[in-house]
């Protein structure tokens, strides 16, 4: 009997961090087949972290213990992403990020999107001053944040649709919710 395998490949120590805890909310029997690794690389921009998992998923193919599912987690810092998309579409990987970094979405756990950041630190310093238990990489954000999921889903779903305009499609800023229902599905498959 064949069982899933399923990778979750991270930019950054928070992103990590972050599903790892989802991981750990797994029943037992499904937390083995899901594996949270963190890109070896310094400072990793998306497409670097694309290339380094179609690598990943190629050797797994070679090894016959293919990925079921691979998901690229990380911040977008300003990514060309049409053709970023189409390159995480033709190698059958998937996508959770957020416009700057990933404490965009913990701000939408408080309060609505209203600010486009410049820079992650600005970010950082706004989470902050509306979160002032916050530290980088120290904290289980997850854990920490779990009841207001519900409302960061919404305001993330109000961000993402207001950028469609007349009816175009338009290229969502918040993905992060897919990963948990992702993560919720296999809790439910299990």
């Amino acid at each position: 009997m064949k069982t899933n395998r399923e990778l979750i490949f991270c930019s950054g120590t928070t992103e990590y961090l972050y599903a790892k805890s989802m991981q750990m909310e797994l029943p037992h029997n499904l937390r083995g087949a899901v594996t949270v690794e963190v890109t070896n690389q310094r400072s990793c921009d998306p497409w670097s972290l694309a290339k380094e998992a179609v690598r990943k998923k190629k050797q797994s193919n070679r090894d016959r213990n293919p990925y079921d599912n691979i998901w690229l987690f990380y911040g977008n810092p300003s990514v060309e992403m049409p053709g970023m998309l189409k390159y995480l579409g033709a190698n059958d990987l998937n996508a959770a990020y957020c416009p700057l970094c990933l404490e965009q979405w913990f701000i939408l756990h408080f309060e609505e999107y209203a600010t486009s950041f410049v820079t992650r630190e600005s970010a950082v310093a706004h989470l902050k001053k509306i979160w002032p238990q916050y530290k980088k990489n120290q904290i289980d954000a997850y854990e920490e944040l779990k009841e207001r999921l519900p409302m960061a889903i919404s305001r993330a779903s109000l961000v993402n649709n207001q950028l469609k305009i007349h009816e175009t499609k338009a290229v969502p800023i918040f993905t992060v919710p897919n990963l948990l229902v992702f993560f919720d599905s296999m809790r439910q498959a299990g």
